[in-house]
Parts: C-alpha cells; sequence; structure tokens
C-alpha cells in the first residue's frame, strides 16, 4: 500500500447488528489475504466504574482512549486497522447528548476540538438492525435493547450519518445470517482498500 498509515476502517451502528462478531470475522479473512490487521476493541469495554456509564464524560473517556489506541495502531506494523466504535462513533453520542440537553453546547464544542486530523478512519461502515431484531438477537430486552431506545437510536443515527464526510456505508443486516454478513462487509472492506 502507498499510504503512509494503515487503511483504518470504523465500525458504529445500531446495537446488535452484529458489528463486534463481524469484525473479528472480517480480520481473519484479511488476514488470509496476507493483510497484516490490527483489531481495536470497543473502548466502552474498559471504561473504569468511576464513570458512570451512559454519559458525556463517559464518552469523552472513550473518546481519548479510542484516539490512543489509533495512534499506536499507525506506528504499528499493520496494513489495516479494524474499529469497533471509534472516533465517529463518540462523535456520535456526544452530537445525540447535545441534542438530548445532556450536555452544554460550549462542552460539546471543547469535546470536538479535540478531534485530530489524522486519526480519522478512512471508511465508515454503520450496521443497522430495526428494534424486534436488536431484542431478539439479544435475547430480550434490556437497558440499551429496547424498542423505544432502539428506535430513537436508529433514527438519530440516519440523521447524523447523513454529515459524515468519510467514505462510508449503511448495511442493513435485519435479513442477514451472520454469513452473508461477513461476506458483505468483507466485500465493501475491499472495495475501498483496493
Amino acid at each position: 500500500m502507498s499510504k503512509s498509515k494503515p487503511f483504518m476502517v470504523e465500525f458504529s451502528g445500531t446495537p446488535e447488528a452484529g458489528k463486534t462478531t463481524t469484525i473479528g470475522t472480517v480480520a481473519n479473512m484479511l488476514r488470509s489475504k496476507n493483510y497484516n490487521v490490527m483489531v481495536l476493541r470497543e473502548s466502552a469495554e474498559s471504561l473504569p466504574s468511576e464513570i458512570e456509564k451512559g454519559t458525556f464524560d463517559a464518552n469523552m473517556w472513550m473518546h481519548f482512549v479510542t484516539q490512543a489506541g489509533i495512534l499506536k495502531a499507525i506506528h504499528s506494523q499493520a496494513d489495516i486497522v479494524l474499529i469497533d466504535r471509534g472516533l465517529i462513533d463518540s462523535m456520535f453520542y456526544g452530537w445525540k447528548f447535545l441534542k438530548e440537553k445532556k450536555c452544554k453546547v460550549n462542552n460539546y464544542n471543547e469535546f470536538r476540538n479535540t478531534f485530530v486530523k489524522k486519526l480519522e478512519p478512512d471508511l465508515f461502515i454503520a450496521l443497522m438492525v430495526e428494534p424486534e431484531v436488536a431484542i431478539k438477537r439479544r435475547g430480550g430486552e434490556g437497558r440499551l435493547v429496547n424498542k423505544e431506545y432502539i428506535e430513537t437510536y436508529n433514527e438519530d443515527f440516519i440523521e447524523f450519518f447523513k454529515y459524515i464526510k468519510f467514505d462510508k456505508e449503511c448495511i442493513k443486516t435485519d435479513d442477514m445470517d451472520i454469513y452473508e454478513m461477513n461476506q458483505k462487509i468483507y466485500s465493501v472492506v475491499l472495495k475501498y482498500l483496493l
């Protein structure tokens, strides 16, 4: 590849749309084609207990952890970096918190100023499902996986998605089995990579 940094693909979208499961499989598919692939896990998995989940501060913490992971990846030998809920995802949540009046405009603007251009993804892939599918995949309703939350999330996400300025793809996975989803995402990554 002629780029000085690895090709970076960020995944986001509806909870239970298949992001995390597919990232691991697609990484292995790319490795079988001799690409050196690094996967950055969702930073929410390592959120300290001192920071309340679902808050503006939690989103900011995850944003900085993700930036650190991407910076590490840029200096690695990776050809491709697959990012599970990265910087665009934290941008969406910041925007969502502002829209819901869960943060002040000046806090949001200060947060927006922390985005480093060289850490932006080359491709953004959004995976979306309807609420009923998310609930079924989750095995029942929960705090974030319930009909009302997913409906609002999807509406907000689609509105936000329109303004993303990177190469992007939105893939509805409602009717896809895991094999179809993996193949579709793999082909999308290759399309932009080659």
